[in-house]
């Protein structure tokens, strides 16, 4: 008497258990953001303590004040102001904001 009554409860078991977990949708994966991420850095907006945080030198940091604005972060490159190297490092941190035009 004993076995059917638990084979029942273990088969209604087995269907519950189908039947809600066919009805969990997986929430949507976003990428996971380190907690020692820094924020992004404007190449033509940053003070030089921001740019010198990244690990850029601090003659570096000057030399792209100095020749802002700049178009892209690519043109640090272009314009011999970073190696590839030194930009292949900080180019994730980087952004180059374009000031809005009066109109």
């Amino acid at each position: 008497m004993l076995r059917p009554n638990f084979v029942g409860i273990a088969v209604l078991t087995l269907l519950g258990t189908a039947v809600l977990g066919a009805q969990v949708k997986d929430m949507p994966r976003k990428p996971v953001k380190p907690i020692n991420a820094s924020a992004t850095v404007d190449i033509n907006g940053a003070p030089e303590a921001d740019l010198v945080s990244l690990g850029i030198e601090r003659t570096t940091a000057k030399k792209i004040i100095e020749g802002r604005p700049w178009r892209s972060k690519r043109d640090l490159v272009t314009k011999q102001v970073l190696t590839k190297e030194q930009y292949e490092r900080v180019k994730e941190s980087l952004v180059a904001k374009q000031p809005k035009k009066k109109s």
